[in-house]
């Protein structure tokens, strides 16, 4: 009942958001896991985006402005031994095309995590901390797909390219 009633009002799931440019430029490292699902997004979204190595090869570069990691002492005990940190990743970005024109205006999207902390389990704590970064890394990279495959950005490169 519930999936008649939706499909009957007009609901339907996002699917692929080819975008309208043929090539893609971007300076963020395809060796980083980060690097990797950008480019694992782009291809998915719009398999006919060309990934290219030269920034004078593409009709759009996607530029990774900022990329920073932040550890916060939040909690300590009262003999002053950190209790829990506050993990922070910060990304900016931008999408220009190969005329300079801004598509997408500098954006910086981030992610906070809680890390409770115990000394005595430090090296678990370290790996703990490296996936939680993990993580935070692929809801900010799920975020900037959303934002360069937007309506807003695809009809302003065809506003500005006629397409």
């Amino acid at each position: 009942l519930v999936i008649i009633s939706l499909t009957a009002c007009g609901f339907k799931l996002r699917g692929p958001s080819p975008l309208p440019f043929n090539s893609l430029y971007t300076n963020i490292s395809n060796q980083s896991g980060f690097g990797m699902q950008i480019i694992r997004g782009i291809r998915a979204n719009s398999p006919n985006t060309k990934i290219v190595a030269e920034p004078s090869e593409a009709e759009v570069q996607l530029l990774q402005i900022n990329n920073r990691r932040t550890r916060k002492e939040l909690t300590l005990t009262v003999d002053g031994k950190v209790e829990e940190y506050e993990l922070g990743l910060y990304i900016s970005f931008t999408l220009v095309d190969n005329e300079g024109n801004t598509l997408l205006a500098p954006t910086t999207l981030s992610n906070l995590r809680l890390l409770p902390y115990d000394e005595d389990n430090s090296a678990a704590k370290a790996a703990e901390m490296q996936q939680l970064y993990a993580d935070m890394e692929r809801n900010i990279a799920t975020a900037m797909l959303q934002r360069i495959t937007s309506d807003e950005v695809v009809q302003r490169y065809q506003q500005l390219h006629g397409k």
